[in-house]
């Protein structure tokens, strides 16, 4: 009998919270259910993904101005972002809010807070940091424009230069977007990225633009860039320039920029060939030694 009495009792105890579970409590399969269908940040994918791609159109505002288009109305800019006219007016006042965007009547310009930003950049950012002082030295010592380059989007930006000629003259300078299969400062770094990273680039890049070289001629100058160690290019983005480049390495040998001696056909001319070289090479290489010991890369 006792026995009976204590099967009863624990039949007791079971039974409500089997019910429990079968209704969905919060301790129960419920929970689990919610748990499979949210993210880690408890918002469902559907909705993230979402939220990602305003957040990326709401950005990509900033990507509608340039030195040819220096003001956009709103209707211009819902049209080019493809979003109603709320939508653009909607992420105007956002970005004016923190001075990316200016209204000024009814035309929308780029803020004060960009050259806030690109002070920031100059003075913080860990490879300029660390590629003055060596690309200073080259200067000086070649008489040569000196180039720092980086990979953006699906263009090389020169984000540094230390210059010897007051009046350049270049069509691509610092902020410029330079064409990833043109210069030696874009191919330079392009020919050291992971194969997989390349051979995307190069698919994405025959995707924009039918002037693409075919991959079996994009990859063979790669591999040949590689082999040298540097690349050397004359009139490709500027006429009567010849540049030569060479990467530069973050940690676990990552390319992360180029450097680039930019100069004159004739000034060039004047300096050996392996001798330029091997100098725009060991400043490369002194950048990639002193972003080691800073640590950032």
């Amino acid at each position: 009998m006792a026995q009976k009495g204590r099967r009863k009792a624990l039949q007791e105890q079971v039974e409500p919270a089997a019910r429990r579970v079968q209704m969905g409590d919060v301790d129960g399969p419920k929970r689990l259910v919610q748990t499979d269908t949210l993210d880690e940040a408890g918002a469902e994918p559907a909705s993230r993904a979402s939220t990602a791609s305003s957040l990326s159109r709401l950005l990509g505002t900033l990507g509608l101005f340039s030195t040819d288009t220096p003001s956009l109305t709103v209707e211009e800019i819902a049209t080019r972002l493809g979003v109603p006219k709320s939508t653009a007016y909607r992420y105007i006042q956002e970005l004016s809010k923190v001075g990316l965007l200016v209204r000024l009547d009814r035309s929308i310009t780029l803020g004060p807070r960009i050259i806030e930003l690109d002070r920031c950049i100059r003075e913080s950012d860990p490879v300029i940091r660390a590629a003055a002082p060596p690309m200073r030295e080259l200067a000086e010592q070649t008489g040569l424009d000196v180039f720092l380059s980086k990979l953006y989007g699906h263009s090389i930006i020169t984000v540094h230069t230390e210059f010897n000629d007051p009046l350049p003259h270049l069509r691509y300078g610092r902020g410029r977007p330079v064409p990833v299969p043109r210069g030696a400062s874009a191919k330079a770094l392009v020919a050291f990225l992971p194969a997989a990273r390349l051979r995307r680039l190069h698919q994405e890049l025959a995707s924009e633009s039918p002037d693409t070289p075919p991959w079996e001629a994009f990859y063979e100058e790669a591999q040949r860039i590689r082999r040298e160690g540097y690349c050397r290019t004359s009139g490709e983005l500027n006429a009567g320039k010849t540049g030569v480049s060479a990467p530069i390495f973050g940690r676990g040998r990552l390319v992360v920029a180029s450097v680039t001696a930019l100069g004159s056909d004739a000034r060039l001319a004047l300096f050996d060939s392996e001798a330029i070289a091997e100098l725009v090479q060991r400043t490369a290489h002194m950048i990639s030694v002193r972003l080691s010991a800073d640590g950032h890369l």
